[in-house]
């Protein structure tokens, strides 16, 4: 059981590294040469919102914000079994 719960933790959060990366990636390549690096310096949710407005038909940041929250769950639920036994 453990192994299972490690195991969706372990994809979730690779997921959810994935989609982070990839957005800062299809910023980046919007911008011109002076600010390439200013994706990769701003926080998560600036990164996300304004994939959001320049993509408008991106599901990244909903599907992003569904991994950290389905991680968040994940980790609650194993912390519970583990102070259960």
């Amino acid at each position: 059981m453990f192994a299972t719960f490690f195991s969706v933790l372990a994809v979730t959060a690779l997921l959810s590294s994935f989609c982070e990366i990839l957005m800062r990636v299809r910023l980046t390549k919007r911008e011109s040469a002076v600010d390439k690096l200013l994706w990769w310096r701003s926080g998560g949710d600036d990164v996300a919102a304004m994939h959001q407005d320049i993509f408008p038909g991106t599901r990244l940041p909903l599907f992003r914000q569904i991994v950290f929250w389905l991680f968040l769950t994940c980790a609650l639920v194993l912390v519970i079994l583990v102070l259960w036994r």
